[in-house]
Formats: C-alpha cells, structure tokens, sequence
C-alpha cells in the first residue's frame, strides 16, 4: 500500500475508532495521537477511572490477517516508551491503567469490522 493511501486510512481508522469507543465502550477520549521522540499514542482515554492507552490497527479491503496482531513485542515496547514520556509530561502518578488494542478491518466501503482487545499487554518488569 503506498504510504499516502497507508496514512488515510490510518487517519480514518482512528476516528472511527474514537466514534466507536466513545459509544460502544462510553470511553472519554483525552487525547489523540500523543507523540513524542519514542513513538506515538493513537489514543489516550478514560474508562470509568482507568487511564486506557489505545493502539489502532487496521487493514484495508484486501487486508490479510487480523490488524491487532500486528502490535508485535517491538512496537509495544515503543508504545510503553511514549506512554511513559506522555506520564512525565503529564504529571500523572498512581493511576490505574491499561493497554488497549482495537482492530478495524474495513472489508468494503461501508463495511468494518472492530474488534477491542482491552489489556492487549503489560509494561514488563523490569
């Protein structure tokens, strides 16, 4: 997929995806596509007092496989890197939290399929 055909429509699969966690899953969504030198956060959310950080991954209309497979042990550990950087930044302590991965495959035009895989991974111990 060339890369400007990539970017749209990773652009509209998260805002399809702030639509359908803020309905489905009544999440309040505090921030989109946080990034920092580390890497990036879709989205940044509010599940009743859990901050909820959101990683979409989606595949197109000859997609192959399911999208939320493709968060692989690297791009997690970039994940927890900006996640850390966004805390700092943020000031935030003592809250708790959760790695989310939502998967949207859009087979034809007007038909996608979401699935959300709450607590996807953990910050390993270190």
């Amino acid at each position: 997929m060339a890369g400007s055909k990539r970017k749209l429509l990773g652009k509209q699969a998260e805002e399809e995806a702030e639509r359908y966690l803020r309905r489905r899953y009544r999440y309040r969504v505090l921030e989109r596509n946080y990034s920092c030198r580390w890497g990036e956060v879709d989205l940044v959310c509010l599940d009743g007092n859990t901050l909820v950080f959101v990683e979409v991954r989606s595949s197109g209309f000859a997609g192959f496989g399911n999208p939320a497979g493709s968060v692989t042990p690297r791009k997690q550990k970039q994940i927890i890197k900006a996640v850390k950087s966004y805390l700092q930044k943020r000031r935030i302590r003592d809250v708790p939290m959760r790695f989310d991965v939502l998967g949207i495959e859009f087979h034809s035009p007007g038909n996608k399929t979401f699935t959300l895989f709450q607590d996807a991974f953990e910050v390993p111990q270190e």
